[in-house]
């Protein structure tokens, strides 16, 4: 009986591992088949689609980029005209302040002379009529015989020289005890540094009279530009001030040398006196300068995309897109002049659509 069973026992045993195995087998089976389904599935989704782009011709052609730069308004220098005491003395009166509008004769400071300056005035004076009157003794001794023609001579040049002493003391305002200085034309007071009661010595500057008439602007440029320009070249001025509205201008010169503290290149441009007027001395103003034009492959601004490599289009040949690698010679706010243009890759350049592109990728242009 126990020999019988045992052999159910065994029996029994080896009836369940064939069941397991048969179970895992059906298993593995059900989900390998789930597995290659998914794989098939996935397959053709990795194929790349279509793209969809609006394209324009490449065109040779010319552009004439734009330098920016940065300048201040200032009144030219030949109607700016500093005002320097030639004498010593102390300011009486100050009639205008610093930046104020003046008149042609307006009174801007009256000066009092120092005793020093009226005293050479009235030793230069009594030069002057001790030599006149020695010339007059030696003119009569000389008809009298008593006197030569040198010793007249002498006598004449003595006059003169002393008379030459007065004039340079009088136009140094040193014969009169209060000096007033007047606008010599219509134009604005800028770096006034005077005030009443205040000793001023000879030469020393106390203003500027800047005319509105004239008016330039002092640019500064990128020293790249600068060795493009001539004088000549068109400008357009604009401020935040004007709104939309531009000043036409023109350069009337370009440095020569690099500005060691901000290693820009000067220059000037000349205003229309029509739109000077409207201008503050010392605003800031933007400029656009025209630049000589260059010859080169014209496409639209949109065309061109960068990446680490540097700038590059995607031109369209037998509807695939490829990626040229190129050379931006010049832009405009809308289109671009570039160089190393390879017209076998196509001369249909995408200019919308492009950034998703990747160089063989199949396209198709944008029905309009």
């Amino acid at each position: 009986m126990k020999r019988q069973l045992r052999r159910w026992t065994t029996l029994a045993s080896v009836l369940a591992s064939v069941l397991i195995v048969v179970a895992i087998a059906a298993f593995s089976g059900l989900f390998g088949s789930g597995s290659q389904g998914d794989a098939a599935a996935a397959g053709p989704a990795e194929i790349k689609g279509t793209a969809t782009v609006t394209t324009t011709e490449a065109t040779q052609g010319s552009l004439s980029p734009t330098a920016l730069a940065y300048g201040t308004v200032s009144s030219s220098p030949d109607h700016t005209f500093v005002i320097a005491l030639q004498h010593d003395g102390v300011f009486k009166s100050v009639d205008v302040h610093d930046g104020d509008p003046v008149r042609t004769g307006q009174t801007l400071v009256t000066v009092t002379n120092a005793p020093a300056n009226t005293s050479a005035y009235e030793q230069a004076q009594s030069a002057v009529n001790f030599a006149t009157q020695d010339l007059a003794r030696v003119q009569r001794m000389f008809n009298e015989q008593l006197a030569t023609n040198d010793q007249l001579g002498t006598a004449r040049k003595a006059l003169a020289d002393a008379q030459l002493q007065l004039e340079a003391q009088r136009k140094l305002g040193a014969g009169e005890a209060v000096e007033t200085i007047r606008a010599p034309f219509d134009g604005v007071i800028t770096g006034l540094m005077a005030v009443p009661g205040d000793k001023v010595q000879a030469g020393t500057t106390i203003a500027t009279v800047s005319s509105r008439s004239d008016v330039v602007v002092q640019l500064n440029i990128e020293p790249e530009d600068a060795a493009k320009l001539k004088p000549g070249a068109a400008v357009k001025l604009a401020s935040p001030f004007l709104g939309s509205q531009e000043i036409d201008a023109k350069l009337t010169s370009v440095g020569a040398n690099v500005d060691p503290k901000s290693f820009l290149v000067k220059a000037v441009a000349q205003v229309p006196a029509a739109a000077g007027a409207h201008l503050t001395l010392g605003t800031t103003l933007v400029a656009h300068i025209d630049l000589p034009a260059q010859q080169g492959i014209l496409v639209p601004r949109t065309a061109l995309l960068e990446d680490d490599s540097g700038s590059y289009i995607f031109t369209i040949s037998e509807d695939t897109a490829h990626k040229q690698n190129v050379k931006v010679l010049a832009e405009t706010n809308d289109m671009a002049l570039i160089d190393n243009f390879d017209p076998a890759l196509g001369t249909k350049v995408v200019v919308s659509g492009n950034a998703e592109l990747d160089d063989d990728t199949p396209v198709q242009e944008a029905k309009s």
